[in-house]
């Protein structure tokens, strides 16, 4: 389990309600947090994409559903024009869905159904971000 830095948290929390509010766009509260969390535990972490592939990793299952279901959302939304979109969010939503039935856990069905929405939230919360976080790698390709 990665620790994650409640600072990055909260900002990112900020981040995604100011773009809600401008945006139009309304989150679950809960799925509003994970996103949050999400984004916040990949700031430190800089090797974070699946070994060899995202299609080996689902098709093997070299990682738990959740972890690659994570992985998938926050590169769809952080980083638009990295891989194959299609694969990607196929990949995406499967593994949520998953997970979903695995956890017994609602929300993660539901970020499968809205996979695209969360995608869109953060990749409009992840922009103004850049210009307050200079130094963070991965926000600044």
């Amino acid at each position: 389990m990665r620790y994650i830095k409640d600072e990055y948290v909260s900002v990112f929390r900020d981040c995604i309600n100011e773009s809600s509010r401008q945006e139009g766009y309304t989150l679950p509260e809960d799925i509003e947090a994970y996103v949050a969390i999400l984004l916040g535990s990949f700031v430190d972490e800089p090797d974070f994409l699946p070994n060899p592939t995202f299609i080996e990793a689902y098709m093997k299952g070299t990682m738990p559903c959740k972890d690659l279901a994570d992985v998938c959302l926050f590169v769809r939304g952080v980083f638009p024009k990295y891989g194959n979109k299609t694969y990607l969010t196929t990949i995406g939503k499967s593994s949520y869905g998953n997970a979903g039935k695995q956890l017994r856990m609602r929300m993660f069905e539901d970020i499968s159904n809205n996979f695209e929405i969360v995608v869109k939230v953060i990749r409009i919360s992840t922009r103004p971000a850049k210009s307050h976080f200079k130094d963070v790698t991965w926000l600044n390709h």
